[in-house]
């Protein structure tokens, strides 16, 4: 399929305006195409296999497309008729079988796994020269996939055919003459499951079903272009070299760059030194900064003045010192002032504290004198009144006395700050310090007594607070002068902070006008040395000039030839089923034709590009439009697939229709409508059908729905399962499934009940189906027939009667109804109350020592039915 759809393709390129190296490239894969087809897309095996055979033959490469191309040759079959299949060491085959398939209707029957397959794969093979299930399955050698397992050995199979003057004639495959022939059971499958698909794969339909799958496999690995990856087309040398070449384009950059730093830096040399100093230079200004050895520099120098110890800070000052005399003084004064007062008021106070207490006592003794124990009642004044009002009118007392302990509180906390001035005193002048006599580890010594020996003369007839005085006041200098030796310590940092940043600038610029300088002397030696450093490369790029040259026309062509192969695999569907619509709407309304007129076709849209949707419309709304795979069931999709595969066989004109399995592609419901679709209507009149099944009852019901002459005149075979050895068992001698037939067989063999047996079928068969179906279509069909029971059958004779009544009425409109009629009176001529017409009518049991059956009946039975076969 691959390799004859790929050989249509070229006849394209021949009226397609492509280059000849497109189609050098087309004959490259033509040549290959063995090789190429199992390659896909992953890791790039097909294009790194494509791009090596293309260097390796572009130079011999034809331009011109080959025109007697094996399969394309789209003539008039060579035959009209099949006559015979020869076939040996082909898949289940392991020896020589000869197949007689001389007659319009071939009918193989077998279970599944009996060989119909190897049959029909035998059949397509020598038809078409290949076999779909062998690229479907990615077989590299089809001959490895056709071989038989056994004999290791494969034999094309034969095939002879009859043409039009009845010659024989030896076929040859030809893939686009007989590839239509084929409806094949898995395609339609695969049509049927697209409908649980997205939308976009709805445009794969027609290639599903007309086997393009691998085809469109095949294409789909052809990455679009080939990249750098896969081929040299700048060439290596040459692209070495023009690296190269960029990285001495670069030089003279790099120079003309690093020149143009060098005089920025010199610029902002000039520039740093003025922030420095006025009039400096940047090498002044480096040495004054860094310093030699014999000359300490000036960052050094504030480094080290920076690192000297700053003394510390007392924090003293005299204001402060005279405030706490000033504080202590006052309060000391007013303290005495206040014990006085107290002191003169301390009869009030031995009062208050009567009064306190009795207050305290009226918990305890509520209702009597706590002093006399006289019930309340009876005292002239109430002791606890009168001691709460007294209480009131001495709070005043309370009062002085809570002043006093604020201010020996006032002159507690004063006395500890003087004793903290002294003891920092003592810290920063602790030799022969005289006020070491008055410091003191608790807090508890710290009174007035203390205060005062601060005031007593020593010696030299200077006071203890007076060399507080002064010991404060020199701190305090020396606080001062701190102050100052921090600020100056502060603006030697900053200077020095400045310094180093003028330094570290001046490095930096350094190192710019280093590293441009270098750069420039490396530059200038890689342009002064280049041409003599690449003379060799530069002589091994005229040799693969060539080459390059070659790979960019390869390149170029890889990429036109996928173009326009895509292309093609597009416009595929459209081609295909271009002007099939009416005759697939015809089709499957046969297929449908039980079904209610609402539910047949009026036309059908068949998706022929990507998002394009299979679209139908109903007879009773021509105009409007469904998607054909969300209103229609599964078994009514397979019905859209068979009736575009038996549309497209019919335009085209096959000589056969090859058939295998129907059963498996055709639901219950639609397998009678489509066989009188094959076999009574005019389709497929004078087409040979070679049809196979696994199904025995679709077996028996496709030859009991043709004449007795027809089934006479078809070939029968039946694939049986394998027993003693590894070979297709196959019987050429299949007895007939045809009633009729199989009726006449017995009569004269003179089996008078087989044969009467075999009529009952065969009457029951034709009153259903084809006189019923008769009588409905020239007359009034709707009968009237009695049970015996909710289970019983219809009484064959009961019907034939009911039958023959309908056709003798003046209104039945067929004028030749006499021949349907004769033989129906004939048949039921025989006695009805006769042993023959109850056994028609039901059959009977195995019984013993019953009367024979009368010949002359059963003859006339026969023939009676034979007559009306005819006739229908």
């Amino acid at each position: 399929m691959i390799q004859s759809e790929f050989q249509r393709f070229l006849q394209t390129l021949l009226l397609s305006p492509s280059s000849a190296s497109v189609h050098k490239f087309a004959n490259l894969v033509l040549k290959s195409l063995g090789e190429i087809v199992p390659l896909s897309t992953n890791q790039g095996q097909r294009v790194k296999h494509v791009v090596k055979l293309a260097q390796k033959e572009w130079a011999s490469l034809s331009q011109d497309i080959p025109t007697n191309l094996e399969y394309v040759e789209s003539d008039v079959a060579s035959f009209t008729l099949l006559k015979e299949l020869s076939v040996d060491s082909f898949r289940g085959f392991s020896r020589e079988e000869t197949f007689d398939l001389k007659s319009l209707l071939v009918l193989i029957f077998g279970p599944n796994g009996t060989g119909k397959s190897s049959f029909c794969e035998a059949l397509e093979y020598a038809l078409l020269g290949s076999v779909a299930e062998a690229e479907s399955k990615r077989f590299r050698d089809v001959e490895a996939y056709l071989k038989n397992a056994h004999t290791n050995k494969f034999t094309p199979p034969k095939l002879i055919g009859i043409d039009a003057e009845g010659s024989n004639v030896n076929i040859k495959p030809n893939d686009a003459l007989y590839r239509f022939c084929f409806v094949e059971k898995n395609r339609i499958d695969s049509f049927s499951r697209i409908a649980a698909q997205a939308p976009a794969k709805q445009s794969e339909l027609i290639s599903t079903l007309f086997g393009l799958d691998s085809f469109n496999e095949f294409v789909k690995n052809f990455s679009p272009e080939i990249d750098g990856r896969y081929i040299d087309i700048e060439g290596v040398k040459a692209k070495e070299l023009s690296q190269k070449r960029l990285k001495l384009q670069g030089a003279e950059q790099q120079i003309k760059l690093n020149k143009g730093i060098v005089q920025q830096v010199k610029s902002e040399e000039i520039e740093l030194a003025s922030r420095y100093r006025e009039g400096s230079t940047l090498l002044k200004m480096m040495f004054e900064l860094n310093g030699s050895e014999e000359r300490q520099g000036q960052i050094p120098l504030l480094e080290a003045e920076l690192q000297k110890p700053v003394p510390p800070k007392s924090n003293l000052t005299s204001a402060n010192l005279t405030l706490i005399k000033q504080t202590l003084i006052s309060s000391l004064n007013v303290h005495k002032q206040k014990r006085e007062e107290l002191a003169n008021a301390s009869q009030q106070v031995s009062f208050q504290q009567l009064f306190e207490a009795v207050t305290q006592v009226h918990q305890i003794s509520p209702d009597k004198c706590p002093a006399c124990l006289t019930p309340l009642s009876e005292v002239t004044v109430n002791p606890f009144t009168h001691a709460g009002e007294e209480i009131v009118k001495l709070q005043h007392l309370a009062k002085l006395q809570t002043q006093i302990k604020q201010l020996e509180q006032t002159v507690l906390q004063k006395l500890q700050e003087l004793h903290q001035i002294l003891t920092t005193c003592l810290n920063f002048y602790a030799i022969d310090n005289r006020l070491a006599l008055y410091s003191f580890t608790e807090v508890s010594q710290l009174n007035v007594t203390w205060w005062n020996s601060l005031h007593a003369e020593l010696d030299d007839g200077a006071t203890a607070i007076q060399l507080i005085e002064t010991q404060v006041a020199c701190l305090e200098k020396q606080d001062i002068e701190r102050v100052q030796i921090e600020q100056g310590k502060n603006a030697q940092q900053i200077e020095l902070k400045r310094f180093k940043e003028l330094l570290n600038d001046a490095q930096k610029l350094a190192a710019r006008k280093s590293a441009a300088i270098n750069a420039i002397d490396d530059a200038q030696k890689l342009i002064n040395e280049f041409d003599e450093a690449n003379k060799t490369i530069i002589d091994e790029i005229e040799l693969e000039k060539s080459i390059v040259t070659q790979n960019i026309e390869i390149r170029k062509s890889y990429q036109q030839f996928v173009e326009l192969l895509n292309a093609y695999r597009k416009k595929l569907p459209a081609l295909l089923v271009e002007n099939l619509g009416d005759e697939v709407v015809k089709l499957y309304n046969a297929f449908n034709r039980n079904d209610a007129p609402t539910e047949l076709l009026a036309s059908i849209q068949l998706p022929l590009a990507q998002n394009q949707k299979l679209k139908i419309s109903y007879q009773n709304e021509p105009q409007k439009y469904f998607d054909a795979l969300h209103v229609l069931s599964e078994g009514h999709i397979r019905c859209v697939g068979l009736a575009i595969s038996l549309a497209k066989n019919i335009k085209e004109n096959c000589p056969l229709l090859i058939f295998d399995d129907p059963v498996n592609a055709i639901d219950d419901d639609h397998r009678e409508s489509i066989r009188r679709t094959l076999f009574e209507d005019d389709y497929f009149d004078r087409k040979q059908i070679i049809l196979t099944c696994h199904g025995e009852e679709f077996f028996k019901d496709i030859q009991n729905m043709l004449s007795v002459e027809q089934a006479k005149s078809s070939q029968r075979l039946a694939f049986m399962p394998r027993i003693d050895e590894q070979h297709i068992q196959v019987d050429f001698k299949c007895a007939p499934r045809n009633y009729i037939e199989g009726a006449l067989e017995h009569i004269r063999k003179n089996e008078i009940r087989f044969a009467l047996g075999k009529s009952r079928q065969a009457l029951e068969s034709l009153t259903k189906g084809k006189v019923w179906r008769y009588v409905n279509k020239h007359g009034d069909g709707n009968l009237s027939i009695k049970l015996r029971s909710a289970k019983a059958p219809i009484e064959l004779r009961q019907l034939t009667d009911q039958l023959k009544t309908k056709i003798k009425q003046d209104d039945f409109n067929d004028p030749d109804k006499h021949n349907i009629l004769s033989p129906i009176e004939q048949l039921l001529g025989v006695n009805g109350d006769s042993r023959e017409w109850r056994y028609l009518n039901k059959g009977t049991h195995e019984e013993v020592d019953r009367a024979e059956f009368d010949r002359n009946s059963v003859h006339t039975i026969v023939s009676a039915i034979e007559s009306l076969d005819q006739a229908l």
